[in-house]
């Protein structure tokens, strides 16, 4: 293993899906990297750190640098970011992995970890932490103070273009999402056979019946579909049962502080302000860029090889 005195970074990663928060952050965050300068590259999800079977060490006895130089494995990317799939040449001794939450221990053996919390460990999967890891959030609602000690921000957001409002001249009916808040009571609103549950719809069909319907409903409180909703002219409601009320839900996810209503008795708020949600969308791109400025410094100083 090669030490460097410039550390890269190794995203251990799923497949890209549109449809996932969590792949495309991890996505987005290694393209963000390379952006800035950075030399990272993504793993694929349950490769392991060196293969043992037999196809592999017959190639390596052909040709042994095979192993080294060629991707590690298969990952669906998404074309509209520059990244690249690791190779095992990027396992060094002074790489920082970056792992989420939902990622059990060390898999790739890494020296330095860089764990990135984008949901709350525990709170709907099991998580196993190692030693000595950086912590970083991607909102108040994902860290775990006790163990992490105050996780750093780490966020990125990007919109996607299909949302817009089309400004169609009759709007009418219902539409939601379930997602994270499944174990909530559902509303009336939601349950007439007439309302459309956009769980598991693509992007473009999402966007096709946000300009239809006149409000969207939605039991997870942590999801940009209630701003993609509002972008395209519903009125975006969140189903309360997380937090006390709306100034305690603000705090932790600042983006729905306008064009969503956080309860049936905050509509006015959310069609009076929804407007303003583009605006607070491009800011929060440019936002989310300078934490991973942060990241960067961050990581390298404090996993600096003396």
């Amino acid at each position: 293993m090669t030490k460097s005195r410039h550390p890269n970074y190794v995203i251990y990663a799923p497949d890209f899906d549109p449809d996932s928060g969590g792949a495309i952050f991890l996505h987005q965050l290694a393209h963000a990297l390379g952006q800035l300068g950075e030399d990272a590259s993504l793993w694929p999800w349950n490769v392991p750190s060196r293969s043992d079977t037999r196809k592999h060490l017959r190639r390596i006895i052909r040709n042994p640098g095979l192993l080294w130089q060629t991707p590690v494995g298969k990952l669906l990317r998404d074309p509209a970011m520059q990244t690249r799939i690791a190779t095992h040449k990027d396992l060094r001794s002074d790489t920082i992995v970056v792992y989420p939450e939902v990622t059990l221990g060390n898999p790739l053996q890494a020296r330095k970890i860089a764990r990135w919390l984008l949901y709350k460990p525990g709170l709907k999967d099991p998580f196993q932490f190692t030693e000595n890891e950086m912590f970083f959030r991607a909102g108040e609602m994902s860290d775990l103070p006790e163990m992490t000690g105050g996780a750093e921000d780490l966020f990125l957001w990007r919109r996607n273009p299909v949302y817009r409002n089309e400004n169609r001249p009759e709007r009418k009916g219902v539409c939601y999402m379930v997602r994270k808040g499944h174990e909530k009571e559902r509303i009336p609103e939601t349950e007439d056979p007439a309302a459309i549950c956009i769980d598991g719809l693509s992007h473009e069909e999402a966007a096709e019946v946000f300009n239809t319907c006149q409000i969207f409903y939605s039991y997870d409180e942590a999801t940009l579909y209630s701003q993609y909703a509002a972008i395209c002219g519903c009125t975006s409601v969140i189903i309360p049962g997380f937090f006390r009320d709306r100034s305690e839900w603000v705090a932790s996810h600042p983006l729905g502080r306008v064009g969503v209503a956080y309860g049936l008795d905050d509509l006015d708020h959310a069609r009076q302000t929804r407007s303003q949600v583009q605006g607070v969308l491009d800011a929060q791109e440019q936002a989310g860029l300078d934490t991973v400025r942060r990241f960067i410094s961050t990581t390298q100083a404090g996993f600096s090889v003396a």
